[in-house]
């Protein structure tokens, strides 16, 4: 996989690719890029916005967290397949152990 543009790069682009009065081909090469890089940079700017697609939404929603941190106040030995078992139950999702992990030490909580 290739590595990603630079900041100053991507603003290049963007902005050739803003003022319309130069081919794909050409700020291709100007950049130092690939054609199919500009034309995925411009298929992202009339989708989305920006020249970068969206992160992915998490899995865990904050309402989720919110709810499985009041379960482990209550119990708080509680191991990571009952945390799993505990989020199937009340919102009918399978999240994966790793991911539960994930999500309660970007909240602070550890074992």
């Amino acid at each position: 996989m290739a590595p990603n543009l630079a900041k100053s790069t991507l603003e290049l682009i963007h902005d050739m690719i803003s003022s319309g009065e130069v081919t794909t081909s050409q700020i291709a090469q100007a950049a130092g890029c690939s054609k199919r890089a500009i034309l995925r940079i411009q298929s992202n700017l009339r989708v989305f916005g920006p020249m970068k697609a969206p992160p992915r939404p998490r899995s865990i929603t904050p309402v989720m967290l919110e709810a499985l941190g009041d379960h482990l106040s209550e119990k708080p030995d509680s191991y990571l397949s009952e945390m799993e078992l505990f989020l199937l139950d009340e919102f009918d999702v399978s999240i994966p152990k790793s991911m539960i992990s994930d999500a309660l030490h970007r909240q602070g909580w550890s074992k």
